[in-house]
């Protein structure tokens, strides 16, 4: 038999529990406080990427690191469904839900400012939804304009929601499928905003879904980015060491990336709705502090979504998959292996696509030398050449390279712009794997693997094209020996 409320028997063993709740709590509030300047930050917009960069196989992403945190994040999942009931069963937190879903009338006014604002920043940019998504097309940048002007009536709110779907539908035709599904939160909210006008209450409702959804989606897919495209997001790291917080730049790395396909786990299940909610919202908020402006800029129209979710929560209509067992043991199995599949799914997935979008890339250059875009400098007046190519060991195990050349100029600042002779930046490789880009004389090589390593230059345009020279890429390499630690 039960014991009677109150009696002193269970008493330790509910302190306990609680006290192993908060420390769970506890351990995932400090990941992502330290993850969270780089695991929810757009690598795109601050790092210098192309296409050209062939992306990692599943082979090597799936890393004895990656296994660990699969398995450690899959934990968490499940200790985050009992922590979840614990707080339902808590009056407080039943009085904040009661008191953000009286107020969720303002969410589609908090959409339709957060949306016109962001629509009206790209195109005072020439941009579209994005700060790094410059567009060729002046009627598409003119119609975020008219859309956002929309989205200021109540009675257009739907035409605006239609107009956003517009713009998105576009930006896959110029931009391409594989880059706009970074994005893919503007769909859920175009979508969002086009059924909030609709008079049957269950397609209304079906918006708020769609937003879990796709922002659930968009998070999952910039956290495979950063382990199928490492280059991109350790070159942020390698300009702003301070962000790895001391850790290994490729452990860090990993970390963050699980951070953020974790919480776009848990906003697909409709788990830990609100809080997660406040969580992201805070998270977004420290990397605004690294990142600036353009973070700002750029997480505008998900800091509405996230209001969103805190003053509905999962909804009235819908109920989220998580729900869909009662018993919490059955909850912890859906959420922990539905987590697994979700890791497995994406990986297979997000892989197939990189590579398809990196033969695309090849395949669209008109010119190509062994594989990469050329520029040709055979009749060149003047050619670059290295006159310097060394590797300097900084610490024990960590190395620097040291580059100096002749008729050549350092232009990070046209990055993207079109190739001009003479001028651009490096790409630099280990062992046959791209690691960054060279901008000036000296480049951070940080730890090599014990034995020999194959450090090559070659050097690049604007537009990343390999600048060659009778058929051959204009590049130095050198080997460095590390001995066994």
């Amino acid at each position: 038999m039960a014991p009677l409320a109150g009696a002193p028997g269970p008493a330790p063993r509910r302190a306990s529990r609680t006290f192993g709740q908060r420390l769970v709590l506890l351990l995932a509030g400090c990941g992502l406080a330290l993850t969270a300047p780089l695991a929810l930050a757009h690598v795109k917009w601050f790092s210098d990427f192309d296409y050209h960069t062939p992306p990692l196989s599943v082979a090597a992403v799936i890393t004895p690191t990656f296994l660990v945190l699969v398995a450690v994040s899959a934990v968490v999942m499940a200790l985050l469904v009992m922590l979840d009931q614990r707080l339902d069963g808590t009056g407080w937190y039943r009085h904040l839900h009661r008191w953000l879903s009286a107020r969720q009338d303002y969410s589609l006014l908090v959409m339709r400012g957060a949306m016109a604002a962001v629509l009206l920043i790209s195109w005072a940019s020439d941009a579209v939804l994005a700060p790094e998504l410059t567009s060729r097309f002046p009627t598409l940048v003119w119609l975020q304009f008219v859309v956002a002007v929309l989205l200021l009536f109540p009675r257009l709110v739907g035409l605006g929601g239609a107009g956003v779907l517009a713009i998105f539908a576009a930006s896959v035709f110029e931009f391409g499928l594989f880059h706009i599904l970074d994005y893919l939160h503007y769909l859920g909210i175009g979508f969002y905003l086009l059924v909030s006008a609709s008079r049957h209450q269950k397609l209304c409702n079906a918006g708020l879904p769609a937003l879990y959804g796709t922002m659930g989606f968009s998070l999952i897919w910039l956290g495979y980015e950063k382990l199928f495209y490492p280059s991109w997001a350790l070159y942020l790291l390698d300009q702003s060491p301070q962000l790895a917080l001391g850790l290994p730049p490729q452990f860090f790395l990993q970390g963050a990336a699980f951070v953020e396909i974790g919480l776009g786990f848990l906003l697909l299940i409709g788990l830990l709705g609100r809080p997660l909610a406040a969580v992201i919202t805070l998270v977004f908020f420290t990397t605004t502090l690294v990142f600036g402006k353009i973070e700002v800029i750029g997480h505008t129209p998900l800091h509405a979504a996230l209001v969103v979710f805190l003053l509905n929560g999962a909804g009235t209509l819908y109920r989220p998959p998580i729900a869909i067992h009662r018993r919490l043991s059955w909850r912890v199995a859906f959420a922990a292996l539905n987590y697994l599949l979700i890791i497995a799914l994406f990986l297979g997935a997000y892989s197939w696509s990189a590579h398809r979008q990196y033969q695309d890339a090849i395949a669209t250059d008109r010119s190509l030398v062994h594989g990469r875009a050329a520029f040709d400098l055979t009749d060149a007046e003047r050619v670059p050449e290295f006159i310097r190519f060394e590797v300097v060991e900084e610490l024990p195990a960590s190395y620097d390279l040291h580059v100096e050349l002749t008729d050549w100029t350092f232009t990070p600042e046209k990055s993207g712009q079109p190739t001009v002779a003479n001028e651009g930046h490096g790409h630099v490789f280990v062992n046959g794997r791209q690691v960054g880009r060279l901008y000036g004389p000296w480049f951070h090589l940080g730890e090599l693997a014990p034995g020999d390593n194959r450090i090559v230059v070659t050097l690049n345009g604007s537009d990343h094209r390999d600048f060659v020279v009778d058929g051959q890429v204009l590049a130095a390499e050198t080997t460095v020996v590390v001995p066994p630690s």
